[in-house]
C-alpha cells in the first residue's frame, strides 16, 4: 500500500482574533486494520498559509481542488485548528483537509492551522506534543480554535489518566491565554477505528478533561457515525494510504462540525 507523501510537519496561518474551540479528536483513520501504531504515528503533516499556494506534484497524492470562491465574512469569528496529521489534512489535496473545509463551510477566516503528524496530548509524533505548542496558537489570537488530539496517545500506549491530566492542563492554558475564548472539545476516534460500540478509555479521558476545564464536549464518533449512517463502511472516505481520510472523508467531518460549532460560539 503506498505511503503518504512527505510534507512539512506544521501548518501556521496567523490572523488576529479572540476565543477557542478545542477539538480533542486525534484521528478518523490514523490507524486502520492491519496497521501498526508506529505507522500511524509516522504519518506526515505539512505547512500551509491563509492564502493557498500552488503545490508541486510531488507534494500531494492528488491534484489540488478548487478552494472557496468567495472570501470569508470579515465580521465572522476567526478560527484556528490545532492537532495532528488529521488537522494538517494528510490524505487530501493541499488545503482540503477538514480544517479548510470547515472554515469554508462556515465562512470563517482561518487564524492558524497548527498540526504535527503523530502528536497528541503526550505523544510528540514528528515534533512536539500539543501542550508544547499552545503558545503558538495563543499568539495567533483566534476567536475560535479547534484542537484535535487523543488517538495517537492511545495508539502509543499512554495511560488515559496521564492523557486526561495533560489535556486538562492544555485546555486550562488555552483559556488563560485566550480569556474570552469559547473552548469545545471533540473526542478522539479510537472506538470507531477499533470497531467498538462503547466509549473507549481514551475518549472518556478526553471527555473528563473537557469537564474538568468546564468546556463542552462533542463526540467525534457520533458525528462521523451519524454523517455516514446507512453507508457501507469508511473505505470510500479513506485516502490511498489507508490511514487518513481523503477529501470527501474530511468533508464529512467538516460538514458535521460546521453544524455543531456555531451554537457554541457566542
Amino acid at each position: 500500500m503506498p505511503e503518504p507523501p512527505t510534507l512539512p510537519r506544521r501548518v501556521a496561518v496567523p490572523l488576529a482574533a479572540l476565543a477557542v474551540v478545542a477539538v480533542g479528536t486525534a484521528g478518523w483513520a490514523l490507524l486502520g486494520p492491519g496497521r501498526s501504531s508506529s505507522q500511524a504515528d509516522d504519518a506526515p503533516s505539512r505547512t500551509a498559509t491563509a492564502t493557498p499556494a500552488p503545490a508541486s506534484p510531488a507534494a500531494t497524492s492528488a491534484p489540488p481542488s478548487a478552494g472557496p470562491t468567495t472570501l470569508p465574512d470579515p465580521d465572522a469569528p476567526s478560527i484556528a485548528f490545532f492537532g495532528d496529521s488529521l488537522t494538517v489534512g494528510v490524505g487530501a489535496p493541499p488545503e482540503r483537509g477538514y480544517a479548510w473545509q470547515t472554515a469554508e463551510a462556515l465562512g470563517w477566516p482561518i487564524a492558524v492551522v497548527d498540526g504535527v503528524g503523530g502528536s497528541g496530548f503526550l505523544a510528540p509524533g514528528e515534533g512536539e506534543p500539543m501542550p508544547d505548542r499552545v503558545d503558538d496558537v495563543v499568539a495567533a489570537a483566534p476567536e475560535v480554535v479547534v484542537v484535535a488530539g487523543g488517538s495517537n496517545d492511545a495508539f502509543r500506549g499512554y495511560e488515559p489518566a496521564q492523557v486526561q491530566a495533560a489535556a486538562t492542563q492544555l485546555l486550562t492554558e488555552l483559556r488563560t491565554g485566550l480569556p474570552d475564548a469559547t473552548v469545545v472539545v471533540l473526542g478522539p476516534f479510537v472506538s470507531v477505528l477499533l470497531g467498538g460500540t462503547q466509549e473507549d478509555a481514551m475518549t472518556a479521558a478526553v471527555r473528563g478533561a473537557a469537564e474538568a476545564a468546564g468546556v463542552p464536549f462533542l463526540d467525534a464518533a457520533e458525528l462521523v457515525g451519524s454523517a455516514t449512517s446507512g453507508r457501507q463502511g469508511l473505505r470510500p472516505y479513506l485516502s490511498a494510504d489507508g490511514l487518513h481520510p481523503n477529501e470527501t472523508g474530511y468533508g464529512v467531518l467538516a460538514g458535521a462540525l460546521a453544524e455543531r460549532l456555531p451554537p457554541l460560539v457566542p
